[in-house]
């Protein structure tokens, strides 16, 4: 059914909602893998790829603070090494390719806070992953038109506004 892969999403995500368990991170990715795979033919992503904007609030729920947000970006668009504070996210690649790296918060022998990198993978269309509280990554677009699904627990905005989302910028060891 052409159209209904984002209601379907919406409807699912909003009866499984509540405290972060495993069984919802599991759960949620489960849904939003199948929304990512299911709404490659429906007019709103097209609509998201022709306009080629960077980040659309797809959805947002005024009853249980999730927020679907579409990204579509170009190759070499890159965002820094991030925590997401007291939030949580899952990204699902629609179209395209991904490169994520996955760092480490440390403190130098001076006290200084870095980000080190750890590990680094692709995330290719239909994969998706989840980033818990702590958890730090960077995105790096492989490919022109590269569309991803970013579920976040909250809203991120006001979590980098108060202070707990950080973003390490200057501060990085990066392979």
């Amino acid at each position: 059914m052409k159209n209904q892969s984002l209601p379907i999403f919406i409807n699912a995500l909003s009866k499984i909602w509540g405290p972060l368990t495993a069984d919802l991170t599991k759960h949620s990715k489960q849904l939003l893998e199948t929304l990512a795979a299911n709404c490659k033919d429906d007019d709103w992503v097209h609509t998201l790829l022709a306009n080629k904007t960077p980040n659309t609030i797809v959805y947002r729920s005024e009853e249980h603070g999730f927020i679907l947000q579409a990204h579509v970006e170009q190759q070499g668009d890159y965002s820094v090494p991030h925590d997401h504070g007291n939030g949580w996210v899952l990204y699902a690649t629609v179209t395209g390719a991904v490169e994520m790296g996955v760092f480490h918060q440390v403190i130098q022998p001076d006290g200084t806070l870095t980000a080190v990198q750890k590990d680094k993978y692709l995330q290719k269309s239909g994969q998706c992953h989840v980033y818990l509280p702590g958890d730090i990554h960077d995105t790096k677009a492989l490919q022109d038109g590269t569309l991803m699904f970013r579920l976040t627990s909250c809203d991120f905005e006001k979590e980098f506004k108060e202070g707990r989302l950080i973003r390490y910028i200057h501060n990085c060891d990066r392979w």
